[in-house]
């Protein structure tokens, strides 16, 4: 029985692993609480996203996302970008404070001193699969 168990999570890591993003992605950074701002509701759920052949370069895969402008929530493109040498990211993150009202941090960019600085211009977009919200000029076929 011992045996079955282990190859049953042996094939489990397995398929985890190559189920694993494999897209380079930059470095990583905590969001600061001064980040996060109300918001009335969660973002919806993800766009599904084609990622471009790789630019030639050390350019790094970020994931498109919703962004939180003017009072409702906009789905900003993944892409490959070039960012500064030394540079963090902390992705968008939402959560609740202890009086439950909900917040909503957009992505960051820092500098080696974990200064905000602007976000890398995208040397490559990802595009859209073909749906009901995106025009056929987006997606990218």
């Amino acid at each position: 029985m011992t045996h079955r168990l282990s190859y049953g999570l042996y094939l489990c890591a397995l398929l985890c692993a190559a189920c694993s993003s494999s897209l380079p992605e930059p470095l990583p950074a905590r969001q600061p609480r001064s980040e996060y701002l109300p918001v009335p509701y969660p973002p919806p759920a993800a766009f599904a996203e084609v990622v471009p052949k790789a630019p030639p370069g050390d350019a790094l895969w970020i994931d498109g996302h919703w962004a939180y402008r003017g009072g409702e929530f906009v789905w900003e493109r993944g892409g490959w970008v070039s960012p500064p040498a030394g540079a963090r990211f902390a992705h968008w993150r939402i959560r609740y404070s202890q009086d439950g009202t909900l917040l909503f941090a957009d992505e960051v960019w820092y500098d080696a001193n974990l200064k905000p600085i602007p976000s890398p211009k995208k040397l490559r977009e990802a595009f859209t699969p073909s749906n009901e919200l995106t025009p056929e000029s987006q997606h990218g076929f």
